[in-house]
């Protein structure tokens, strides 16, 4: 059951001669997640962050570019590895990287490099949906000037050496 106010803001429209309310729809954080991870960027656009989206398909089209770009100098070093210890010509016969010991540790490194990078393309693809949670979450957060925070010069505690100088904080809410 939804209580009022937490699905709807209220905004003070002013028309020629009355000032009438305009609802506006606050997003419902767990559903910006979910359209997040059924489409990249489908969370953002809900939230009304439309601008947020070409970061996150910049993101996921880069990190998955240079995996796909790993994968595919893996299997041209792994084809090479293999026909190198065959005693058959490879792509890099009669090179400075004709030797099974130079193609095994780059097909080595291209491996690595392919796994770290569809790591990191499942991690942005998870982080974008948390923003686009935590971004739903955040549209009603208030942020105006009767938000303050005061560092103040203070005397402390007395201790074994008397009274300790210090920095109060003081947080004002209204």
């Amino acid at each position: 059951m939804m209580r009022c106010c937490e699905a709807d803001a209220v905004e003070w429209a002013v028309g020629d001669t009355a000032i009438t309310p305009k609802l506006r729809r606050q997003p419902v954080p767990k559903k910006a997640a979910y359209l997040s991870l059924a489409l990249p960027g489908a969370g953002q656009v809900y939230n009304g962050r439309w601008w947020k989206v070409p970061f996150v398909y910049g993101v996921l089209g880069g990190a998955v570019a240079v995996a796909v770009n790993n994968q595919q100098n893996y299997e041209t070093f792994r084809d090479a590895y293999t026909l190198k210890l065959r005693n058959e010509p490879h792509e890099f016969s009669d090179t400075i990287l004709d030797d099974a010991n130079r193609l095994r540790v780059y097909r080595d490194q291209f491996n690595k490099n392919r796994q770290t990078w569809y790591l990191l393309s499942g991690i942005a693809y998870g982080l974008q949906a948390v923003e686009a949670l935590v971004d739903a979450h955040l549209q009603d957060f208030d942020v105006d000037e009767d938000l303050s925070l005061r560092l103040r010069p203070s005397l402390g505690m007395p201790g074994p050496g008397g009274m300790m100088p210090g920095i109060g904080v003081v947080l004002r809410l209204q």
